[in-house]
C-alpha cells in the first residue's frame, strides 16, 4: 500500500511504484524526506505549551503532495532545500533527541508521502518507549488507505481544512480555483474524507491539566483575503459534520509568499487579494462567524503573526 506498485497515499492517488525509483507525483521514493528538527512553541497553545523554552517537538518533511502557490515553506515543501533523505532508524532517534530536549508532543509535519516510513519509526519508538503524543500535522489531503496506517499510532490530528465549496457547486465538481491554489481540483472531497475518518480515530480533543493535548482532533483553516477559501461554507461544514465541540484553529497568518511574492505573476492576476495581507475586518468576520455557529473552542490569531515566526529554512534557527 503507498510502497509497492500503485502510491494511493494522498488524493492524488498517482499509483507511483515508488519501490523501483518511480517516484510519486510529490517526488517522493521508499526513503524519508527529512529537513529540520526543533522545539516550536509558536503552535497552538494545547500543542506548544505555555512554559518558557518548552514547545512543540517538530519534525519538517519535504515533498509535500499538495503545491499551494502561497506555501509558507516552499523551501522545502516544494524546491527541497537543505533537504535529505534519512531511514526510519534516524527518525526514531530524531524523536528521542526531541523527547530528551523537552517536547511535549512529538510533531509531524508534511508527513503523507513518508506515511509508511513513519508509521514504522513510531511503532519502533513506542516499543523502545517513547510516551510522548504523535501529532499528525498535514495538509488534509490524506487518503483512506494512508489514515488506516495511522490509526492506533497518532494520538492529535492536525490537519488542514484549505476551502469551502461554493453554494451551487458538489464536492464531487472539479474545483478550478482549489486546483489553482492548491494543486487539487477535488481537495474537498478528498478533506471531507479525511477530517470524517481523523475524528473518527481520535474524537475532539482531550487536554490534561496542563493544558496539553493528549488526544484528539484540531483542524486548521487559513483565512485568506477575498473570502478565495470560502471560509463562509467551510465552517458551516465544520460544525454541521464534526460538530461545534470541534477545536478549531482559524489561521490570521496568510501573507504572500512563494510564487504569489515572486513579482507580478498574470497567472494569479484574477486573485488580487492574494497579494496582500488579511485586513483586520476580513478576519473579524470569520472570527464572528464561528462564534455564531457556536464553534467555541476556536482559537484565534492577532493579525501581527503573519509577520512572526516566518519559516526560513536557510538559517540555522528557522524562526530567527
Amino acid at each position: 500500500m503507498g510502497k509497492g506498485p500503485g502510491c494511493i497515499l494522498c488524493g492524488h492517488m498517482c499509483r507511483a511504484d515508488r519501490s523501483s525509483k518511480n517516484l510519486g507525483r510529490c517526488g517522493a521514493g521508499t526513503m524519508v524526506g527529512y529537513c529540520s528538527h526543533l522545539i516550536h512553541p509558536g503552535e497552538e497553545p494545547p500543542l506548544s505549551g505555555h512554559e518558557e523554552g518548552a514547545g512543540s517537538g517538530t519534525i519538517f518533511f519535504s515533498r509535500c503532495n499538495l503545491s499551494c502557490v502561497f506555501c509558507q515553506n516552499w523551501q522545502i515543501s516544494q524546491a527541497v532545500l537543505n533537504c535529505q533523505d534519512i531511514d526510519v532508524g534516524r527518525l526514531v532517534e530524531i524523536m528521542f533527541q526531541l523527547a530528551a530536549a523537552g517536547a511535549h508532543n512529538i510533531n509531524l509535519v508534511s508527513p503523507t508521502p513518508y506515511a509508511i516510513e513513519i508509521a514504522k519509526a513510531v511503532s519502533k519508538a513506542k516499543i523502545q518507549g517513547l510516551k510522548l503524543p504523535i501529532v499528525y500535522n498535514s495538509g488534509g489531503y490524506d487518503s483512506k488507505a494512508c489514515l488506516a496506517m495511522m490509526d492506533g499510532l497518532v494520538d492529535v490530528y492536525l490537519p488542514d481544512a484549505k476551502i469551502g465549496l461554493t453554494p451551487e457547486s458538489d464536492e464531487n465538481d472539479p474545483d478550478p480555483v482549489s486546483m489553482r491554489l492548491f494543486g487539487a481540483g477535488d481537495y474537498v472531497k478528498h478533506n471531507r474524507l479525511a477530517l470524517k475518518e481523523m475524528k473518527r480515530q481520535v474524537g475532539h480533543l482531550s487536554i490534561d491539566q496542563r493544558g496539553l493535548a493528549v488526544k484528539g482532533l484540531i483542524v486548521r483553516h487559513l483565512v485568506l483575503p477575498d473570502n478565495l477559501a470560502r471560509t463562509d461554507s467551510l465552517l458551516r461544514w465544520l460544525r454541521d459534520n464534526l460538530g461545534a465541540d470541534l477545536y478549531l484553529s482559524l489561521m490570521a497568518q496568510y501573507h504572500p509568499a512563494n510564487k504569489i511574492k515572486m513579482g507580478d505573476n498574470p497567472e494569479y492576476r484574477s486573485y488580487p487579494g492574494l497579494g496582500r495581507p488579511l485586513s483586520v475586518r476580513e478576519y473579524e468576520n470569520w472570527t464572528e462567524l464561528a462564534w455564531a455557529l457556536g464553534l467555541h473552542n476556536t482559537f484565534v490569531q492577532d493579525l501581527e503573526a503573519a509577520t512572526q515566526m516566518r519559516p526560513d529554512f536557510d538559517k540555522e534557527d528557522i524562526f530567527e
